[in-house]
């Protein structure tokens, strides 16, 4: 389902499933551990792209739904889950380069990196809520104003890329798919002549634990981290 390739110290992982890269459960369960992979690589970043295919990941198969069974719906959300948090929290900064349709999970491992770079003409939607289901929402809700997510969540209504990037879900736009790809790979190349050693190592988790405290318990982690690197670097 996913296939990486390297790019010097930026790994580029494909969804692999057309004709709408739409991933199973089962799928979703494969990525902490190519993540992890990534990790012990030393990677300097990964970018998520859906090319060759024309769409960057369709979301789950709706077709698993229809058989699901409560207990089989919480481990299969659990599996989606699990792999947009081994992404969210990896210490390799994630990139999601989005083409054509980025749906319901799509859209929600798209949030769970740290920059995303789209078409105008990208599609971005959690449209769940159209075939009874639901789910998405909290995940989208980092890194979108609470009505705008609302209102992906309670309509299914997508948003294009040149929306996304007006509201600041998206960072830049690209004219076509393969050169939002190749924009996301030089901004990945791009970090990885700038982080280097323990700034590296520790600079996402910062970030992250940042994200989640208070301003001034923030800006002690950013302290300590700054000690660290600086203090060695200047030793």
């Amino acid at each position: 389902m996913f296939e990486i390739e390297r790019d010097g110290d930026v790994a580029i992982v494909r969804f692999a499933n057309p004709p709408v890269n739409a991933v199973s459960f089962a799928a979703w369960r494969e990525l902490p551990g190519l993540v992890g992979g990534l990790e012990r690589a030393e990677v300097a970043a990964m970018v998520f792209t859906g090319l060759p295919g024309r769409h960057f990941c369709g979301g789950n198969d709706f077709r698993e739904f229809s058989t699901l069974t409560p207990e089989e719906t919480l481990s299969g959300t659990g599996a989606v889950r699990d792999a947009i948090r081994a992404v969210r929290e990896s210490s390799i900064p994630a990139i999601a380069a989005i083409h054509g349709a980025a749906m319901g999970s799509g859209l929600m491992l798209a949030c769970g990196c740290d920059i995303r770079i789209a078409t105008a003409d990208a599609r971005l939607a959690l449209p769940e809520v159209k075939v009874g289901a639901f789910g998405g929402y909290r995940i989208v809700r980092e890194v979108l104003a609470q009505g705008e997510a609302r209102l992906l969540t309670y309509t299914g209504r997508p948003l294009t890329g040149a929306r996304a990037h007006q509201i600041g879900l998206v960072q830049e736009l690209a004219d076509t798919p393969e050169a939002a790809l190749s924009l996301a790979v030089e901004l990945g190349r791009e970090m990885a002549a700038l982080l280097k050693g323990r700034l590296r190592a520790g600079i996402k988790d910062c970030l992250n634990r940042e994200d989640a405290a208070d301003l001034w318990t923030a800006y002690d982690f950013e302290r300590d981290l700054a000690a660290e690197v600086m203090g060695r670097a200047s030793g």
